[in-house]
Protein backbone atom coordinates (compact mmCIF):
# COMPACT_ATOMS: atom_id res chain seq x y z
CA UNK A 1 0.00 0.00 0.00
CA UNK A 2 1.40 3.40 -0.98
CA UNK A 3 1.48 6.29 1.43
CA UNK A 4 0.81 9.81 0.20
CA UNK A 5 2.48 11.24 3.30
CA UNK A 6 5.93 10.98 1.69
CA UNK A 7 6.19 13.81 -0.82
CA UNK A 8 9.94 13.64 -1.43
CA UNK A 9 11.38 10.17 -1.73
CA UNK A 10 14.87 11.60 -2.34
CA UNK A 11 14.98 12.66 1.31
CA UNK A 12 14.83 8.97 2.25
CA UNK A 13 17.69 8.05 -0.11
CA UNK A 14 20.41 10.66 0.44
CA UNK A 15 23.49 10.51 -1.78
CA UNK A 16 26.48 8.65 -0.39
CA UNK A 17 28.78 10.70 1.83
CA UNK A 18 32.05 10.25 -0.03
CA UNK A 19 35.29 12.19 0.02
CA UNK A 20 35.76 14.14 -3.20
CA UNK A 21 32.10 13.75 -4.18
CA UNK A 22 29.99 15.39 -1.47
CA UNK A 23 32.78 16.74 0.74
CA UNK A 24 36.50 17.54 0.52
CA UNK A 25 39.20 14.94 0.92
CA UNK A 26 40.73 14.45 4.37
CA UNK A 27 43.56 16.82 5.41
CA UNK A 28 42.92 19.29 2.55
CA UNK A 29 43.00 23.01 3.31
CA UNK A 30 39.46 24.36 3.01
CA UNK A 31 37.44 27.48 3.64
CA UNK A 32 33.77 28.01 4.41
CA UNK A 33 31.26 28.87 1.68
CA UNK A 34 27.65 29.90 2.31
CA UNK A 35 24.91 29.18 -0.21
CA UNK A 36 21.21 29.85 -0.45
CA UNK A 37 19.69 26.63 -1.83
CA UNK A 38 16.36 26.93 -3.63
CA UNK A 39 14.18 24.26 -5.15
CA UNK A 40 14.35 21.67 -2.38
CA UNK A 41 11.19 22.55 -0.50
CA UNK A 42 8.85 25.47 -0.06
CA UNK A 43 11.39 27.72 1.63
CA UNK A 44 15.02 28.36 0.68
CA UNK A 45 17.69 26.75 2.84
CA UNK A 46 21.02 28.20 3.98
CA UNK A 47 23.92 25.82 3.48
CA UNK A 48 27.43 26.24 4.82
CA UNK A 49 29.95 23.95 3.22
CA UNK A 50 33.71 23.63 3.51
CA UNK A 51 35.59 23.27 0.23
CA UNK A 52 38.92 24.01 -1.41
CA UNK A 53 37.44 26.66 -3.73
CA UNK A 54 34.11 27.96 -5.04
CA UNK A 55 33.99 25.52 -7.97
CA UNK A 56 34.37 22.51 -5.70
CA UNK A 57 31.85 23.93 -3.22
CA UNK A 58 29.27 24.09 -6.01
CA UNK A 59 30.24 20.55 -7.09
CA UNK A 60 29.73 19.18 -3.56
CA UNK A 61 26.36 20.91 -3.17
CA UNK A 62 25.16 19.73 -6.60
CA UNK A 63 26.17 16.16 -5.69
CA UNK A 64 23.74 16.36 -2.78
CA UNK A 65 20.92 18.25 -4.51
CA UNK A 66 21.31 17.94 -8.26
CA UNK A 67 18.25 19.88 -9.40
CA UNK A 68 18.51 22.84 -7.02
CA UNK A 69 19.53 26.44 -7.62
CA UNK A 70 22.52 27.72 -5.66
CA UNK A 71 23.28 31.31 -4.80
CA UNK A 72 26.57 32.21 -3.11
CA UNK A 73 26.01 34.57 -0.16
Amino acid sequence: MKSNNLKDLNSLNPPPDMEGVTRPEKDVKTKKFMFMVRGIGNAPMKLSIYAENKTKAVKYAKARWNDCKLELI
